[in-house]
Parts: structure tokens; sequence; C-alpha cells
């Protein structure tokens, strides 16, 4: 399913209005479970920080990055650095204070049969994701469970990106668009003896900013079709 397509090759003043035209036009509906050959991975930037003199400030920030990354399930093998190490303060006697950022991309150790989906927001964007949200995005609230890993009946649930505005959906291919990072699996359809919620996607009336909700109305916004099922 692509809802993006017609909206490939239009000027970047119409591509958020076409996107949310092409979005409605067709339904957000489950695709068929994709193979596990076409399953997208887990794409994370974590960050590092150390101080002390420059050298020992800059070995301090690596050493933090990738500690992290190891206690979010990466192996270090699956890290490489995507910015700095970067002097963002400088301190007393001469000491900084260093940055380092690494991505991570593979399958991380999560050590937990799933995780909550939270939904956050900041003005001119909403994101849904198990993960950390960026900074200067804002809770709001959780939308149910994903699976860490495949179970019957599931399949994998992605987020994406056009022009800023994130999005979910169930293509790898992110409907024409960037790829983020993979967020969990969820139900195709809704399970029989499993207590579940419908996950929609959505766009607000006044500029057609994608987001995602449990509510059958949308929160009273536009309905863009349904996603999926996941757990309450």
């Amino acid at each position: 399913m692509r809802l993006l397509s017609r909206a490939l090759g239009r000027s970047a003043a119409t591509l958020a209005t076409a996107f949310a035209l092409a979005s409605l036009g067709a339904t957000a509906t489950a695709a068929a479970p994709t193979s596990a050959a076409s399953v997208g991975p887990v794409k994370l930037y974590i960050q590092g920080f150390g101080s002390g003199p420059q050298n020992v400030a800059e070995q301090s920030a690596r050493a933090s990055g990738l500690d992290a990354a190891v206690a979010r399930g990466f192996a270090r093998t699956e890290c490489r650095v995507s910015a700095g190490p970067a002097v963002v303060n400088s301190l007393p006697n001469g000491w900084v204070q260093v940055h380092i950022e690494y991505l991570c991309t593979g399958e991380p150790n999560v050590g937990s049969p799933t995780f909550v989906l939270n939904r956050y927001h900041k003005s001119s964007d909403t994101l849904s994701t198990p993960w950390d949200a960026p900074a200067g995005y804002q809770l709001q609230g959780p939308l149910g469970s994903l699976y860490t890993a495949p179970t019957p009946d599931t399949q994998p649930l992605y987020l994406c990106q056009v022009r800023g505005d994130h999005f979910a959906t169930t293509d790898v291919g992110c409907e024409g668009q960037t790829y983020v990072t993979r967020l969990g699996w969820l139900y195709n359809a809704q399970p029989a003896g499993v207590p579940s919620l419908p996950l929609l996607r959505c766009l607000r009336k006044e500029n057609r900013q994608i987001f995602e909700s449990h509510q059958a109305d949308c929160e009273g916004q536009i309905h863009g079709g349904m996603l999926g099922y996941v757990l309450p």
C-alpha cells in the first residue's frame, strides 16, 4: 500500500496537503504479513557526554554513548558515530563538556515481550514510539502496547517521516517516504480471545498533521484508516 505515492514529485508547498488527501483517499489498513527478510531494523540515535580536559572528555563521551547503547540492548558493533565528538560547553580550569551521537542499527535485546507505544507532541509534529522521543517533544500518553518480536497474526509497525511530520505505517518502504525506525509488532486484525485496541491513523483538521489514536472517532479529527490492533 502506497498512500503517499501521489504526493511524490509535487512541490514542497503542496506536499503535505497531497499526502493528507492521499491518506484519506485510501484507508491505512494493515498489509499482508511481511517476511522476515523484509522486516526493517530498529534505528536509534543514542547520546554520549563527557567532561574534563578535551581528550579525556572525548573518551568519556564515547564510552558513555556506547554504554547507553548497550543498556538499550545493542551490541557496540551495531553503533557508529553520526555526530561529534563536539565541545558543547567550556568549564573552569580549561575543562570542557563534549557530546557525541551514535546511530545504532540492528536488533536490540529488549528483554520484555511487550512495551508501551507512547504518543508525543510538539507544536509542529506528533510522533508515536516505544523508544525515547527527541528533545522538545512532550508526552501525551500511551496508545497501547506492541510486541517486541514477531507473534502469530502480527506484523511490524514502523515510524516514518515526511517533511518533518512523523507517521506510523505497516509498510517497510514507508509509503515512499523516509524510514526512521521499527516500532514493534501489532495484530493485523482484531484477535479473538485477546484484549486489544484499534490503532488508527488520523489527521488534524486545521493542518492535516498526522497522528495515531486508539479512539474510533480520531478524537474528533479526520479518520485516515486502520493500522491494526495493539494490546491495551
